[in-house]
């Protein structure tokens, strides 16, 4: 199938003619057939007419005829055209609005994540996805050293949003619970604010000083430190939520397609390496089909945004689900939910 390399090229009644038919498909889920198409334009033009405009617009790429209906669907490339420069931005209503910040307003750390994505996902009727970055990259307010049966301890981590980290590490040298409390309050002292990747690097430096081959505590905090702030792979969170959303509807009758795409749910790595590709760049993203660049995903859409918290990056969040998502309403929902959320991590935490 040929692509026309410049939509721009389209004159107005064929721009008129594939923003209607799109919005009738995504209203309907079914192929649009010219009377559908004439009655939406007002009958401005004839059926005739926009029969043989359809038949260009599908020689050019942005229609599909499947099977011997004599309706047309939008392509991917079609459904770029519109997104691009047909829709129309969509201004949230009072309703979604308050969904949002009220529906954030209840909760702190993890629970605003969860909270957002479910939001999300019921507003636009498909699937929220939050993407937290790894703790790595957060910065760490309060550190907490708990003594489990040995050689396990406990390692409790607060970040400047409020997400709290939990990591169990193993310690051969038996300490008891001042000793912890000891080491705890070092590198409450002299940790907090920086991010795990700059506390290694602190840690590090320490390690070729001479005094701590002398000072038993700092050696102590060393060792302990060097282990609870290990970097883990891929440490990144997702929140997901409405993955039913999208089961039963047509474009997703497919059942090996649909078996796929829950795979890539479970699989956290792979998830996360899709959603920070989504989110690359400034403002709101919208892939669309084959623009994912992972083949499981080929059949769907997605609208994200990063929404960097307390300046920190690798933060996120956004809507995917079918090609035949109402867009313009799902990016202001996702625009006003990144602003949002910010908010509700900083006065939670």
């Amino acid at each position: 199938m040929t692509t026309n390399s410049n939509p721009q090229a389209l004159d107005d009644r064929s721009r008129g003619v594939l923003k209607s038919l799109i919005q009738i498909h995504i209203a309907t889920g079914e192929p649009v057939g010219s009377e559908s198409v004439c009655g939406a334009l007002h009958r401005s033009l004839s059926p005739a007419t926009i029969r043989a405009i359809m038949a260009d617009l599908e020689r050019a790429g942005y229609l599909d005829h499947p099977h011997t209906s004599a309706g047309r669907m939008p392509t991917d490339e079609g459904y770029r055209v519109y997104v691009d420069s047909l829709m129309s931005e969509q201004p949230l209503s009072p309703d979604d609005t308050a969904a949002i910040d009220q529906g954030l307003r209840a909760g702190a750390g993890a629970q605003v994540l969860e909270k957002a994505s479910h939001i999300l996902s019921k507003l636009s009727r498909n699937i929220g996805f939050v993407l937290a970055p790894d703790v790595a990259q957060t910065s760490v307010m309060h550190i907490d050293l708990v003594r489990l049966p040995h050689p396990r301890i406990l390692v409790v981590m607060v970040s400047r949003s409020g997400l709290v980290t939990h990591r169990v590490i193993e310690f051969e040298e038996p300490l008891t619970q001042d000793d912890l409390q000891t080491c705890t309050n070092y590198l409450n002292a002299h940790f907090t604010g920086m991010n795990l990747l700059t506390i290694r690097a602190r840690l590090l430096d320490l390690m070729q000083e001479e005094k701590a081959l002398y000072d038993s505590l700092l050696k102590r905090v060393i060792s302990v430190a060097d282990q609870a702030f290990a970097p883990e792979a891929d440490g990144a969170s997702v929140y997901l939520d409405g993955t039913s959303n999208i089961v039963g509807r047509p474009e997703f009758d497919d059942i090996e397609k649909m078996r796929a795409l829950f795979k890539t749910f479970e699989e956290k790595g792979r998830l996360v390496k899709i959603l920070n590709e989504c989110m690359h760049g400034d403002g709101i993203r919208i892939l669309i089909g084959h623009e994912n660049s992972d083949p499981d995903l080929h059949g769907v859409a997605v609208v994200a945004t990063g929404c960097p918290v307390g300046g920190e990056s690798g933060w996120g969040l956004g809507v995917l689900g079918s090609t035949r998502m109402e867009y313009p309403r799902i990016v202001s929902i996702v625009d006003h939910m990144a602003r949002s959320i910010g908010r509700a991590l900083t006065e939670s935490s």
